[in-house]
């Protein structure tokens, strides 16, 4: 194994350290007087080749190479006198530095260069702490500290003679550059692309086993319709949550329907304390602190559950529905369903700053201050603003929408629940975050994308697998049985004060209880039910716990 820190000096002195080891997928070129850390998966080259155009090239090369490049992949590279590091179109791979005394810190663990700089709660980021706070992730470059970097989704970023740090925006994904195609079209076009991504996907598998969590919903089911339609048979689905809940009764029948293995790992509050107070949680949190988002860890003690039973086999790929609702127009809010007519350029974009806002930042209440918002639309609107979102068409302004969710909530809080597979040894895919998915729907019409409307019609009318008609998708279900009586006493006497108050009633006594994935039970209940600011659901308590971890208090303060 190479050292985790190899330091290449630049021309005049200042030098750049890159702080990887070969562990969790990375692995290091060397090429003449080039190395290059390398993780992922590209179709249609290698890291090899990538570390030759390095060597003989140097970062121009790379920078001219990394819009064609076709996959999720992280890299870093240095030779003499320069230094670059990238990341993917989605960050599924996050990669961070800064800047100490003597040179620049580079890597993909935040903390260990947080550590490396002496960074604590007195070097913070109001505006990035803040973020974390309300939202559970930072907005834009920002990390919890002002010194402290990130790369953007298909972001580099070079480091010349001089010490000098350029960033380099190769792509950015543009929702609002709409193109005008019949629905018809569209649907073969979806139809075709979605196949296409399996087929290689398929491929690279290399008949190794597929390990899916399913669902439901949409997402995951296209994966495992997908992968049966193609032939591909080595799949093995799982389901876990309450049992009893309508989640897992679906994935159970739709598992059967195509002959693969299912097993089913039920959740409670009590599991789930046990998981939240072990090693393999604190170990997986360090592994995966970004100091930019709370660490995704939905399915943590499940899978470890799975792979320590001998039901995951250690060879498996994880493929998961990541984010087949979000891509294909689930999250735009209703407020943005419709264009807007006779506003001005000013109004529609304070209409998409304040949808953000409403729908992200208010993980607690009580931080719904007018200064806290101020702060926060201003980072919003500047992110906006650095990627040149025209608001020449007001049928695009969900696009508008629609990036900054992805820059932001996705690739930073979502998508890095990937940050489980890899810190429990298996592979992973995202095929519906692929580069040919994001082209196709960077340009699908408003009136398409809406409420998924295109997504789910191709999916019916393709059935593959036969599972798109004969399965409820979401039916809801009560669980556990217990609350609901007393869920409708306390229904019927708050009804009176109107469906708001009842919301607020509900999340606060039973909320704790109803969550199919118990992540509630990170705290006690009665600090649940008689807490006063206003926690929205359980990422709220998480978020807490990891600022807390980290020296701040729940408002990204420092503590104390």
């Amino acid at each position: 194994m190479h050292n985790a820190l190899d330091a290449s000096s630049t021309s005049d002195g200042a030098p750049v350290g890159l702080d990887f080891a070969e562990t969790h997928g990375w692995r290091r070129f060397d090429e003449g007087r080039t190395a290059l850390w390398f993780r992922g998966l590209i179709p249609g080259t290698s890291p090899e080749a990538l570390a030759r155009v390095a060597a003989t090239e140097g970062a121009e090369g790379l920078l001219r190479d990394l819009p064609g490049l076709c996959g999720h992949f992280a890299l870093a590279a240095t030779g003499p006198g320069w230094a670059l590091a990238a990341v993917d179109r989605v960050r599924s791979t996050p990669l961070f530095f800064g800047r100490g005394e003597d040179r620049w810190q580079v890597g993909p663990a935040a903390g260990r260069i947080a550590d490396r700089l002496g960074l604590g709660p007195a070097d913070r980021s109001p505006d990035g702490a803040l973020a974390v706070a309300m939202a559970g992730y930072t907005i834009g470059g920002d990390t919890l500290y002002g010194v402290l970097e990130q790369l953007r989704p298909g972001e580099a970023v070079s480091f010349g003679p001089g010490g000098e740090a350029r960033h380099h925006r190769y792509s950015v994904y543009r929702p609002w550059r709409i193109a005008d195609v019949d629905g018809e079209r569209l649907r073969r076009t979806l139809r075709d692309v979605t196949l296409s991504i399996f087929e290689r996907l398929i491929a690279s598998a290399g008949g190794r086993p597929i390990v899916a969590p399913l669902s439901a919903g949409l997402d995951s089911r296209l994966v495992v319709s997908a992968l049966a339609h193609l032939g591909y048979r080595n799949v093995r689905c799982f389901a876990y949550g309450l049992p009893g809940n309508h989640e897992a009764e679906a994935s159970r029948q739709i598992a059967a329907h195509l002959g693969y293995e299912w097993t089913f790992v039920p959740l409670g509050i009590a599991a789930q304390k046990r998981t939240f107070a072990s090693d393999l949680f604190r170990g997986y949190m360090a592994y995966a602190d970004a100091r930019s988002s709370t660490p995704f860890q939905q399915d943590l003690g499940v899978l470890a559950r799975l792979r320590d039973g001998g039901w995951a086999p250690e060879d498996a790929i994880v493929i998961n529905g990541n984010s087949g609702d979000f891509i294909s127009g689930a999250h735009i809010p209703p407020a943005l369903r419709q264009p807007p007519v006779g506003l001005s350029v000013a109004a529609r974009r304070q209409r998409v700053l304040e949808a953000l806002y409403l729908k992200h930042f208010g993980l607690w209440q009580s931080l719904r201050t007018p200064e806290h918002k101020a702060a926060i639309l201003a980072r919003l609107d500047a992110e906006i603003d650095a990627v040149g979102a025209p608001f020449d068409d007001p049928a695009g302004d969900h696009g508008v929408y629609e990036f900054s969710e992805c820059q932001d909530r996705q690739c930073k809080y979502v998508i890095t629940g990937q940050r489980v597979y890899e810190y429990l040894g298996f592979d992973w895919r995202l095929p519906l975050w692929d580069p040919d998915y994001l082209d196709f729907w960077e340009g699908v019409p408003l009136e398409w994308k809406a409420g998924q409307r295109l997504y789910a019609e191709m999916l019916r009318r393709e059935d593959w697998g036969g599972v798109w008609h004969d399965y409820a998708v979401n039916a809801k279900r009560i669980r556990p049985g217990w609350v609901v009586p007393l869920r409708w006493i306390a229904k019927a006497a708050s009804a009176p004060a109107g469906r708001d108050r009842w919301h607020a009633v509900e999340r606060r006594l039973f909320g704790y209880w109803m969550d199919n994935l118990s992540n509630s039970a990170i705290v006690p209940y009665g600090r649940w039910a008689c807490d006063g600011r206003g926690a929205r659901h359980a990422l709220a308590w998480h978020t807490e716990a990891y600022l807390a971890g980290l020296g701040f208090d729940f408002a990204g303060r420092p503590a104390g």
